[in-house]
């Protein structure tokens, strides 16, 4: 008897996907191929038997609207009015290129939108235009991804904004906006350099996810799915988290066909992101499975917390079978990394913690060659035995694997500390010795002691500020100061200075080596004074942030200072010690 082929996801004919890509801009950076191709392979995504979109025509009455590099906004709000008007199942928009914030308003970038000021609204496509357009359409089910930098601005609870948002304002049955990043972040994209197909990273690890996710699902795989399957892989390999907003079904959206309209891509391995072949064969096959059926039990956000008993004893069976990456996931359940997402509900406690077993089975899955068991495995010796020189070497290990970010950035910042002389990161304690003898760490300090920090800037406010920490400034100069920053906060954050503040901490932890570098070492205090002081030393703008929080980084590094040392004068002279 012939199995027949499901029938389709959704009614084609009475839906619509539109999406845009931008990579040739007039005055914004280049972003070389990457988003070329990934615009590319959301089309190839949709089109192929695990979507089953009919391909496009170059008509107007297509389905499927593919545009690429569009000029500028014009009419383009109006074509997707007219577009998403007559979708009544599904109404899809996908966006990749350059985003950009003007006030409180999310820009995605078009060819010709310049890289400050009021033309990036008339020039860009608001993201407001898709909102409205959303609000017209009659589809039961809105889509919303984009992968541009400050993308989860598209996410946010609409209290602190004036326009709201997708999941609010739409009168469907279900909406969903899945974003690259959070609302004051960049987006990450590949190099050409980087050889292969380079891609931009969201976009790379959600369709790897769907793709994967169809194949092993026999009733194919949701949005929300595949959404917490591509955040969990980004946030393994160091690389932005992606966020996402929900309302009603929309998240339990199938997107793509299950193994029995699976067609593998030329090119494409079925294998989830990440995951290691270990071994082949029965046996291996019987571990792949249930470690597949654990990782998606643990990648349901709702249901997990009254799971993990469950989740845990599936991943222990697969890697007593021998599986890596199930040994890696049972050690961070053992190691309590797991119970931090369900902590305060009444599953927080649902599994005991057993560092003594979290170790033994990080061991076995760094030996076996597991790039993420051996950077949990260095986290271990670093956070809770203390033991520097191992972490180091699981750092390296794991580093080899090229796509493990999280491990690279360990191992520098492990490194920059031990090389200044710092101790352990603010939240592992005290643990005795850690490789760098007293009189370093003493002989360091004293050397810190003596050093002053002046602004990159040769600007008033950074010559005032310096001397103020000078003590040679009076109350005019504390005021001219002060005044200064007032007018900073009100001409280029337009007087909000929680925003001003999120793109500060958010660019100086970057620079200062994020949270396994120096700036982990940090309490929250001290990070908190030295947000305050970068912003008042520098007067950053949403464009010179970044390039201004590492100028700020290295004038401490080349002065010879801590950024603890700093943090502490700031807090000092904000009246806080």
């Amino acid at each position: 008897m012939t199995t027949p082929e499901p029938p389709p996801l959704y009614d084609y004919a009475r839906s619509r996907a539109v999406l845009i890509g931008g990579w040739d801009y007039d005055h914004l950076p280049p972003v070389a191929s990457a988003t070329r191709n990934s615009l590319d392979r959301m089309a190839e995504l949709l089109q192929s038997p695990l979507c089953g979109w009919p391909r496009p025509s170059g008509s107007p009455a297509d389905r499927l609207q593919v545009l690429r590099n569009p000029r500028r906004r014009n009419n383009l709000p109006d074509d997707l009015m007219r577009w998403f008007e007559d979708a009544a199942d599904l109404a899809l928009i996908y966006f990749v290129g350059h985003g950009r914030l003007y006030g409180d308003e999310l820009c995605l970038a078009l060819a010709e939108s310049p890289l400050s000021g009021s033309a990036q609204k008339t020039t860009g496509l608001r993201f407001s235009d898709i909102r409205e357009a959303l609000e017209e359409s009659e589809a039961v089910t809105k889509v919303v991804i984009l992968d541009c930098c400050f993308s989860g601005q598209a996410t946010l609870p609409r209290n602190t904004l004036s326009a709201p948002a997708i999941t609010e304002l739409t009168h469907c049955s279900g909406a969903i906006t899945l974003a690259a990043t959070d609302a004051y972040r960049t987006a990450w994209f590949e190099p050409d350099s980087a050889g292969g197909y380079p891609q931009t990273h969201f976009t790379r690890y959600l369709v790897d996810a769907i793709e994967a996710g169809a194949a092993g699902h026999p009733h194919g795989v949701s949005l929300e799915t595949a959404f917490a399957a591509a955040s969990a892989a980004l946030v393994r390999d160091g690389k932005p988290r992606p966020t996402q907003s929900v309302r009603h079904h929309a998240g339990r959206f199938v997107i793509a066909g299950g193994p029995a309209r699976h067609r593998p891509l030329p090119g494409r391995p079925d294998a989830a992101p990440g995951e290691a072949a270990a071994g082949s064969g029965p046996a291996h096959q019987d571990a792949d499975e249930l470690f597949r059926a654990a990782l998606a039990l643990e990648m349901d956000w709702d249901t997990t917390a009254a799971d993990l008993p469950r989740i845990q004893s599936m991943y222990r069976s697969a890697a007593e079978a021998g599986h890596p990456e199930a040994m890696t996931r049972l050690g961070m359940i053992l190691e309590g990394r797991a119970q931090e997402r369900v902590k305060g509900t009444r599953h927080g406690d649902a599994v005991t913690p057993d560092l003594d077993g979290a170790l033994h089975w990080y061991t076995r899955a760094a030996r076996l060659g597991s790039s993420h068991g051996a950077y949990f495995l260095g986290l271990f010796h670093e956070d809770h035995l203390g033991k520097w020189p191992e972490a180091l070497v699981w750092y390296r290990e794991a580093a080899r694997d090229e796509r493990n970010w999280a491990a690279r950035k360990a191992l520098a910042g492990l490194e920059d500390r031990m090389a200044r002389g710092l101790g352990p990161l603010a939240h592992a304690g005290d643990f005795g010795k850690t490789g760098i003898s007293a009189h370093q760490q003493e002989q360091q300090s004293q050397q810190d002691g003596e050093s002053v920090v002046f602004s990159m800037r040769a600007n008033e406010q950074g010559a005032l500020v310096t001397r103020i920490l000078a003590g040679d400034a009076g109350p005019d100069v504390v005021a001219t100061v002060q005044a200064n920053f007032q007018r900073w906060l009100r001409d280029v954050w337009g007087g909000d200075q929680n925003l001003a503040m999120a793109f500060c901490v958010q660019a100086l932890a970057e620079a200062c080596g994020g949270l396994r570098g120096e700036w982990g070492t940090l309490s929250p205090k001290d990070q908190s004074g030295l947000v305050w002081f970068f912003s008042l030393l520098c007067l950053p703008t949403r464009d010179s942030v970044d390039g201004d929080a590492a100028a700020f980084r290295h004038q401490v590094r080349d002065a010879g200072r801590r950024l603890q040392d700093l943090a502490r004068t700031a807090n000092t002279l904000r009246g806080q010690p």
